[in-house]
């Protein structure tokens, strides 16, 4: 497999930067996010397509996509 392409990523959720606006989970198409209080939260994992549009609407880049597995700097 070439290192350079993801097969499959989760969403990652910088809780410094999020602001709690609720539109990543609003998004969602597989309802796999949810918030918890003011912090989205990925309760089914195993829902999560990696599509990437949480991470495209949120409106401060408080959200990335981590392959799975991957360690979170």
């Amino acid at each position: 497999m070439d290192k350079g392409v993801v097969d499959f990523a989760l969403p990652v959720v910088d809780e410094t930067l999020c602001t709690g606006c609720g539109d990543c989970p609003q998004v969602c198409p597989t309802n796999c996010l949810e918030m918890r209080g003011h912090i989205p939260w990925l309760p089914r994992p195993a829902h999560c397509i990696s599509c990437s549009l949480c991470v495209l609407i949120c409106p401060v880049g408080a959200l990335r996509l981590m392959p799975e597995g991957e360690d979170i700097d």
